[in-house]
């Protein structure tokens, strides 16, 4: 008996990994981290992103306005993303690791649609509620949160990276984990 081929399942494997594929609106990605140090072995964990809402521009501007993230305008020929995402953090399989993990300033990035620019995050006075980034993420646990971005207006294709953290030893290095911040 042979298995049939599902192209749709090869197509599930590919998003997220390049800006080439990146994940669009709705669609969860699956992937892991390292933890560890380079002089141990490392510890395997299990992160599930889907990224829920989008919202762009003077609409974002208002909502971070109002919520008393930050009072100014972004800079000249820049706007603001308000982005809302789940991300989940699990230990993978049996082991002694149970380290939690807490989402950093800078993990979550727009970048331009060819990958090649990153931009700068907003320094904000605090987080959009409920918080993702400086949260600190137990084994088991999800949560949905918010995250302000800020692209140049005339980027009409951003993208949205996770940066994912590594240990170098013997699993290699992985690259970012890719999303549209446009429909399509």
């Amino acid at each position: 008996m042979t298995a049939k081929h599902d192209p749709g399942k090869d197509l599930q494997a590919v998003l997220g990994t390049s800006p080439r594929n990146p994940a669009p609106l709705g669609v969860t990605i699956k992937t892991k981290i390292e933890r560890g140090d380079a002089y141990a072995a490392p510890e395997i964990y299990d992160i599930v992103i889907t990224l829920l809402e989008i919202v762009r521009g003077e609409e974002a501007l208002q909502r971070v306005k109002e919520a008393g993230v930050m009072a100014e305008p972004p800079p000249n020929g820049f706007e603001y993303f308000l982005v809302r995402l789940t991300f989940g953090y699990s230990r993978r399989g049996r082991g002694i690791g149970e380290e939690p993990y807490q989402l950093r300033s800078g993990q979550f990035a727009a970048v331009s649609a060819d990958g090649e620019t990153v931009y700068k995050n907003p320094v904000t006075a605090r987080q959009p509620q409920p918080p993702l980034i400086g949260e600190v993420f137990q084994p088991g646990e999800s949560r949905e949160g918010w995250i302000v971005l800020q692209v140049p207006q005339e980027e009409s294709k951003p993208l949205l990276i996770f940066n994912r953290e590594f240990v170098e030893g013997v699993y290699g290095l992985w690259g970012h984990v890719w999303f549209q911040l446009s429909e399509a």
